[in-house]
């Protein structure tokens, strides 16, 4: 994985973060994983994705 693709991933969690606090009381199209989407950025960065989900309390609704 080159530097690229990671400032990449995680601008993308970036956005994904943000998207979750802004939206988590809305429904969300059904094509759309947000946890599945965080998973496969926090293995680019390898990110240990439980962990990352505890430290910012995210939770399915």
């Amino acid at each position: 994985m080159n530097k690229k693709e990671k400032l990449d991933s995680f601008i993308k969690l970036y956005h994904l973060i943000n998207f979750y606090y802004e939206n988590r009381d809305r429904p969300a199209d059904k094509e759309f994983d947000f946890f599945e989407e965080v998973k496969t950025n926090c293995e680019i960065l390898e990110i240990d994705y439980d962990l990352f989900i505890q430290e910012l309390r995210l939770q399915r609704l």
